[in-house]
């Protein structure tokens, strides 16, 4: 009898790491797991043309049935995790867990939403030579610079708005620049 306690007892003591290995999936694993799963469907999904189960013959569910089947134990083996230590483990998770798992989720989604954006080309660097102007050979005569008038600007666009501009007697006294000049007409 001491026997077969001693025994029980031994098998016991290491079954309990088997049984606690099982449990130690991170929630960014479970996170990664359920996104590949989706993913794996999702492509199940449009091969079939996303039909709806109800519009869909006897044999096309049960091949659909089958690729999904098949597509989840492939996700599974490519994790490293049994079906069922995953079933088991997500079973138990609780509500704590589960939001874990939920921000690990939105957390890798947004990851792949920005590894699949498009980058935007990084600017092509263009060697620009810079060159002094060449001054005039000393007996040469300079070229007359074209001569313009002071106030001529050019044609500048302003809008009607700025024209008008605000009235200087409904400018605040700290609004008035020093330099402007007190035209009423």
């Amino acid at each position: 009898m001491f026997r077969r306690l001693s025994v029980l007892m031994c098998s016991a003591w290491l079954a309990t790491p088997l049984a606690v290995s099982a449990q130690n999936l991170s929630p960014e694993e479970i996170a990664r797991i359920q996104l590949d799963e989706k993913a794996a469907l999702k492509k199940i999904d449009a091969a079939h043309g996303g039909k709806k189960p109800s519009e869909m013959s006897n044999a096309e569910r049960r091949q659909v049935i089958e690729e999904q089947q098949a597509a989840r134990q492939a996700v599974m083996e490519r994790h490293g995790v049994s079906d069922k230590d995953y079933a088991r483990q997500t079973a138990r998770m609780g509500p704590k867990q589960n939001e874990a798992v939920a921000a690990a989720q939105k957390q890798l989604e947004a990851q792949q939403k920005a590894a699949a954006a498009p980058r935007p080309a990084s600017e092509e660097i263009i060697p620009v030579e810079i060159r002094e102007e060449m001054a005039p050979a000393e007996g040469a005569a300079a070229a007359p610079a074209e001569a313009t008038p002071e106030g001529d600007m050019g044609d500048i666009p302003v809008s009607q708005e700025e024209e008008a501009g605000t009235p200087i007697e409904q400018m605040e006294r700290g609004q008035l620049d020093p330099n402007m000049p007190l035209d009423k007409s």
